[in-house]
């Protein structure tokens, strides 16, 4: 099998190290790293496993297509990100209702009581399911995958004020939210 069947010249092939030489070599090389991280994130932000596992395999099949037009393959993590993110919102949008329900989320047994923790994550699980789906994503990105804000506006594709207004927007609703609630709420 001849290279160029793969579709790609030798300049494009080998306009990336550290990926391997071939197509699907250098695509496993970028999705390989990240698959477990992309699982949890479309888990946090669809808080459904099975639900996350197709938002990945669409995410990763999407990405398979465009790959070609990846320009930047060391950028390949934002360019998932965005591809699986979009993903999510658009099923989110066709769904209308939210259920957060994160996949892995823990309580650590070192610090503090057991039960108080669970009872703040369970408020703070109802107050997500409460935002819309790009306040959620958001929140999401910022304080689960603890993305700073201008990575967070790349990986979007969104400008950064779009996303201060966003996180802003959607810390104030879930303030606002734990107030009616009767809850305290730290700033």
């Amino acid at each position: 099998m001849q290279i160029s069947s793969l579709g790609a010249d030798d300049a494009q092939l080998h306009r990336a190290p550290p990926f391997g030489p071939t197509r699907p070599t250098r695509f496993i090389d970028g999705a390989g790293p990240i698959l477990d991280r992309s699982y949890r994130l479309a888990g946090l932000l669809l808080g459904n496993a099975s639900e996350a596992e197709d938002a990945v395999q669409d995410a990763l099949v999407a990405a398979w297509q465009g790959f070609d037009r990846l320009r930047e393959t060391e950028r390949f993590a934002a360019w998932f990100d965005r591809i699986l993110v979009n993903g999510c919102r658009d099923r989110l949008r066709r769904r209308g209702t939210v259920r957060f329900v994160p996949i892995d989320a823990s309580i650590d047994p070192a610090g503090g009581d057991p039960f108080h923790e669970l009872i703040e994550r369970d408020a703070l699980l109802v107050g997500i399911d409460r935002l819309t789906p790009d306040e959620r994503i958001v929140i999401v990105l910022r304080f689960w995958a603890d993305l700073p804000l201008d990575e967070i506006a790349d990986r979007l594709g969104w400008p950064l004020g779009t996303v201060k207004s966003r996180l802003h927007r959607a810390i104030d609703r879930l303030r606002a939210g734990f107030a009616a609630d009767g809850q305290e709420v730290s700033r």
